[in-house]
């Protein structure tokens, strides 16, 4: 028996690699797992499997555990997983049956040999040693102490490794490769100040010496922001020996040496991918407090459990393509034997029908791939958005995977390990539509045998054939008998042979390009009437005032024939098509449209009709509609050449006030008890979206979380730096509920740049202190800690009372987290005196029941009632059902913990009837997880099981891990 632990805990049983199916289990054998020199008493493991909620019975359902894991493991004798008082103890077969000490080998020999000089075979024993990294270490343990304490240590153990193979790369001379890599990793961990020099040479090395001492100013400025200090000696010492040109820098080879090291590494760079990030860790160590955990899974509700089905709908009208089609249907047999999967890149011109032949034949080719198929945009040649990075495409890959998305970790070689981990052993399709290159799509690849892969790119991505053994598929322009099968299958046959001379000039103008047919054919369906010598003879005019078509790279290919589809919109429909080219997202639906151009949603769904009828936009999902990337090319140059400055910046700035709007307007359903920024009102035309209720807020958020983020993005180069932080904020709620905790850190830090520019210290303060809830989040807490008291101390030099309750109540949250309840009570304390005083009966409330959690956890159950109480009188007389319902869930587990079982079942009655009137699912299944709880202890075992399975059915459908939780309990009340 082998273990992994360097990512998902997984074992070998002699056959293949499996997980531990149940929750609890799994953390018993890691935490054995990372205490396997000594036995771990009973009393440990229960710590580490329940926290301060360990149940009365822990002794005993440990035992039971473990009875499963031997039957899991095979180990029904207990040679394996055996019984040691004062507890139990995993019996290590040798010293290499686990990765960790595999991986701790590797890297102890890879710096020995660095140590005396061979940086080829350290190089190549660090990047061994790396590549057993499969995702964030144990990332799929629900973790306690131990656990936390063995993946803290060996997120730093890889770091540590990490750096010391860059140190071995950068001995061989491989320092051009090397600044990519490094770019990233110091995105990853700013503080981490070995990196920055290492970037710094290996810019130095490569002749870019003002990039390098750039680097250090950056490193310079992050340190005074982030600790008040400077860069350490070393660095210091790095910056002056490069100013003075210090030869002792240079290359520790002779350039021909490094030259060909340097191509070599160009074969590595995708073995490199691979590594895992152990620090982007984002399992939560325990339930959060009643009064932050409204709903954390929530939106996960629309999470597919079956096969992913991603594909777009074929074209329709496909013709021609034989022989490559023929070519494709090799691919399901090359993808069964293996040793990895099997890939094809069809590169070609754009317009050159790239996408419809891989969707045409993706489709028919399903029945090869039972266990689904997977579709991305890269946007490798979009001039507005720029390509889609690979870890974003990844994230997609793993939610439609039913990943969690708080399970997803933030570095993208991570991502990428967990996506392979997760297409181990399936038979799936991949369609990567559109790559830029062989760098943004190899994160992409399955590891295994039993998939095919088929990219489509304008470039001809000729590393993937030498390093990934793809075919490559070039695709030409259409033959003529096969541009005229098109036209056929678009416009019929009869249709066709009526006019055989315009039809063979119609081809000619059209250059043969599939795109260019498409478009004018279905402007041709669109005037049946028409001859087709007459659509000929348009499109001969217009060829005569605009550049020729000619089939070769950018608008250019197919401006014609675009300029000829425009110019027969009316003006209205014709504006809406240029503005178009301003939105930043990657599709867009009617409100937004409507902003945008200024129109109501009805006029702007229509027009958004019309252009998806003559092929200028795509509806590529119900009500959601794309370009292609030409089009947004074209429309983005129209509307330079025919709006004015002030017509655009208008526009942008209607949508930008649809976006922030509409999104206050959902958060109020999400949190509705929190603080917000006064907004001035939206500018004419814009028109907000109001949902009702928290699930259509939730879902409004779902639908359009990646355009928000896009505009967020887009607001503060735009010139709109109000937009560029109060628009993060507004998101905050929804990427915390929704497990993106990723996205809500790097949407702060961005957040927190504007409000500075802007000047704006109320809204820099404000943007500090969500920065701190998402450092909570992700316990980073030492970070978290800075934030919020940077936060403080603006509000404290504003005077604003209320900012500072808020900021004193995430604080006491962040050490409530850590388990200091002590700590925690002292500053809800102070919260509570910051309302009285300004009067915010609702935040009084709040802080009364925070009070009484804490005062609970401290054992002081009788003062916890008394202010509990006083906050649920508050709430019932201020309306405020959902602090509430809060409100009676901390009592239900008060008074569970005093033994008064009955009025706990009342109490946590109440607080899911509460949770369930505001449509707040995850809340509900909590409160009943817990009325189970005290149902039994009342001794009425069948409302326990009731309650149980209620909950089950909740969580089972929000796909939350605390299911397991509930499902262990409904088996062992069985048994």
């Amino acid at each position: 028996m082998r273990f992994r632990i360097l990512g998902p805990l997984e074992v070998f049983d002699g056959t293949r690699w499996r997980g531990i199916s149940a929750a609890k289990p799994r953390t018993l054998l890691a935490t054995l797992l990372v205490q396997r020199d000594v036995p771990v008493p009973t009393g440990r493991l229960g710590a580490e499997l329940w926290g301060e909620r360990e149940p009365k019975a822990a002794a005993n359902l440990i035992q039971q555990y473990v009875m499963r894991l031997r039957r899991e493991l095979g180990d029904r004798e207990g040679r394996l997983l055996v019984t040691r008082p004062p507890g139990y103890q995993v019996v290590p077969a040798d010293e290499d049956d686990m990765d960790a000490a595999a991986f701790t080998r590797l890297g102890d020999s890879g710096r020995a040999a660095l140590a005396a000089g061979d940086a080829e075979r350290a190089a190549g024993l660090l990047a061994e040693a790396l590549a057993l990294w499969r995702g964030p270490a144990l990332v799929d343990v629900p973790t306690g102490p131990m656990v936390e304490a063995e993946a803290a240590r060996l997120a730093e153990q890889r770091l540590d490794v990490l750096q010391a193979r860059v140190e071995a790369d950068l001995a061989c001379g491989r320092h051009a490769a090397l600044v990519p890599e490094l770019r990233q990793s110091v995105r990853e961990h700013p503080l981490r100040e070995g990196l920055w020099g290492q970037l710094m040479l290996a810019l130095y090395r490569s002749g870019r010496q003002a990039e390098a001492l750039d680097a250090y100013r950056e490193v310079h400025r992050l340190l005074a922001d982030e600790l008040s200090i400077e860069p350490s000696a070393p660095l210091c010492d790095l910056q002056l020996r490069m100013l003075r040109g210090d030869p002792r820098l240079g290359l520790p080879a002779t350039e021909a040496e490094a030259e060909g090291q340097e191509q070599n590494q160009g074969q590595n760079q995708g073995e490199r991918e691979a590594e895992g990030d152990a620090r982007a860790r984002s399992k939560p160590r325990r339930l959060p407090r009643p009064e932050s955990r409204p709903a954390v899974a929530a939106a996960r509700a629309g999470q597919p459990s079956a096969a992913p089905r991603q594909l777009p709908a074929a074209v329709a009208g496909f013709a021609g393509r034989r022989a490559e089609l023929r070519l494709l249907d090799k691919l399901p047999a090359d993808a069964s034997a293996g040793p990895g999967p099997a890939v094809c890149v069809i590169a070609g011109t754009a317009g050159a029908g790239k996408t419809s032949l891989a969707l045409h034949w993706a489709h028919r080719a399903t029945p090869h791939f039972p266990d689904g198929q997977l579709y991305v945009n890269l946007h490798g040649f979009a001039p507005a958005t720029g390509p889609m990075p690979p870890g974003e495409a990844i994230r997609g890959f793993l939610e439609a995977l039913s990943v969690p998305p708080e399970r997803i970790p933030d570095a993208p070689e991570a991502r990428a390990a967990l996506l392979r981990t997760e297409t181990a052993g399936r038979r799936l399709l991949f369609v990567l539509d559109n790559a830029a290159d062989a760098a943004q799509v190899r994160p992409l690849l399955p590891g295994s045998a039993g998939c095919a892969v088929v990219v489509t790119s304008r470039g001809q991505l000729a590393g993937l054939a030498v390093t990934d053994g793809a075919v490559l598929l070039s695709l030409d322009v259409l033959p003529r008998e096969e541009a005229r099968e098109l036209l056929a299958a678009r416009l019929g046959a009869d249709r066709v042979a009526a006019e055989p001379g315009p039809v063979t000039e119609l081809i000619d103008l059209c250059a043969r390009l599939p795109l260019a047919l498409a478009v004018t054919a279905a402007r041709a369906v669109g005037r049946p009437g028409f001859a087709l010598s007459a659509v000929v003879a348009e499109l001969r005019d217009v060829r005569g005032r605009l550049e020729a078509l000619d089939a070769g790279e950018g608008v250019s290919s197919v401006r014609t024939v675009f300029s000829w589809s425009y110019r027969r919109l009316d003006t209205a429909t014709a504006r809406m098509f240029r503005l178009l080219g301003l939105h930043p997202g990657r599709d867009v639906a009617a409100p937004a449209v409507a902003a945008l151009a200024g129109l109501s949603v009805r006029e702007a769904a229509a027009a958004l009709t019309a252009l998806a009828r003559v092929h200028l936009i795509a509806e590529h999902r119900p009500g959601r509609y794309s370009f292609h990337d030409l089009l947004r090319a074209y429309a983005t140059d129209l509307t330079a050449a025919e709006d004015t400055e002030a017509e655009r910046t208008a526009a942008l700035h209607r949508l930008l006030d649809h976006c922030l709007h509409s999104a206050r307007a959902a958060r109020r359903h999400l949190a509705p008890a929190r603080g917000e920024v006064p907004l001035p009102p939206p500018v004419t035309g814009s028109v907000p979206h109001a949902p009702e209720g928290y699930e259509e807020a939730m879902a409004w958020f779902e639908a359009e979380h990646a355009v928000l983020l896009a505009v967020a993005d887009a607001a503060g180069p735009a010139g709109f730096d109000g937009h560029a932080w109060q628009l993060p904020l507004a998101m905050g709620d929804f990427l915390h509920l929704s497990g993106r905790w990723h996205d809500w850190v790097t949407t702060q830090r961005t957040a927190i740049v504007a409000a500075r520019q802007q000047g704006d210290r109320a809204g820099t303060a404000l943007c500090h202190c969500e920065s701190g809830r998402a450092a909570i989040r992700m316990r980073r807490y030492e970070e978290a800690h800075r934030e919020l008291l940077r936060a403080l101390e603006l509000q404290r030099g504003l005077g604003d009372l209320t900012a500072q309750a808020d900021t004193l109540r995430t604080l006491a949250w962040s050490y409530e987290q850590q388990g200091d309840y002590r700590a925690a009570l002292q500053r809800v304390e102070q919260v509570l005196e910051l309302q009285r005083a300004v009067g915010n009966l609702a935040g009084q409330a709040g802080a009364l029941n925070n009070i009484g959690w804490c005062h609970t956890h401290l054992g002081d159950h009788e003062k916890a009632l008394a202010r509990c109480r006083e906050a649920l009188r508050l709430h019932l007389d201020g309306g405020s059902p959902l602090g509430a319902a809060y409100t009676w869930e901390t009592l239900g587990f008060i008074h569970h913990a005093m033994g008064q079982y009955a009025e706990a079942v009342d109490s946590y009655r109440q607080c899911r009837d509460g949770f369930r009137r505001f449509g707040n699912r995850y809340g509900e299944a909590d409160a009943l997880h817990h009325l189970g709880g005290s149902l039994r202890m009342t001794g009425d075992q069948e409302a326990a099981r009731d309650a149980w399975h209620a909950a089950l059915a909740i969580l089972d459908e929000l796909d939350h891990p605390d299911a397991d939780v509930v499902r262990e309990l409904l088996l062992t009340a069985a048994g």
